[in-house]
């Protein structure tokens, strides 16, 4: 969906990481399509197949995109749930990995991460709510929320192109 919404730019920004093999690099594209968010981040993701080191890759992706976000200076940044598809990960070890590690990045960045869940993914936003609300959180039946250090941590049942923030996260695998 971020392909085609994102506009051209997206595309060739895409095929060219990929043409280019570029797998320890971030690059940043600013949509010329239907996002409202600013800018997109692709981040090469390397795919796993066991426990330890889905959580270590997940984890990665998170502090690499947080890191790249707040030295850009933005203070906002979604993130799909990431392996719960084609890879079938386990829904709560994504979840639960997710959330702790962008808390953790949090603290660190003062950056309010969103966590995005397709709307048809009700069993999916359900963990996501569960990891969040041991955070100590404030709840509705589409928005999970929390505040940590004046940073705000959230997921929401959505659509990821309409999120207005300043950067969109999206990972590619080879």
């Amino acid at each position: 969906m971020i392909y085609e919404c994102g506009g051209p730019s997206v595309r060739t920004a895409v095929n060219n990481q990929l043409e280019k093999n570029l797998k320890n690099s971030i690059t940043s594209v600013k949509s010329d399509g239907d996002i409202k968010s600013k800018r997109i981040y692709f981040i090469y993701w390397q795919v796993e197949s066991q426990i330890d080191l889905i959580k270590k890759s997940l984890e990665n992706l998170i502090s690499i995109a947080m890191q790249k976000a707040h030295d850009d200076n933005y203070r906002t940044i979604a993130f799909p749930a990431i392996g719960c598809g084609h890879y079938n990960y386990s829904l709560q070890l994504v979840a639960q990995t997710m959330v702790n590690k962008a808390h953790q990045e949090q603290i660190l960045h003062k950056i309010s991460v969103s966590f995005i869940i397709q709307s048809t993914k009700k069993d999916l936003f359900n963990y996501f709510d569960k990891q969040i609300s041991l955070l100590n959180q404030s709840t509705s039946m589409d928005f999970i929320s929390t505040t940590i250090q004046n940073s705000l941590i959230q997921i929401e049942k959505g659509d990821i192109t309409k999120q207005k923030v300043n950067y969109i996260f999206i990972y590619n695998f080879y």
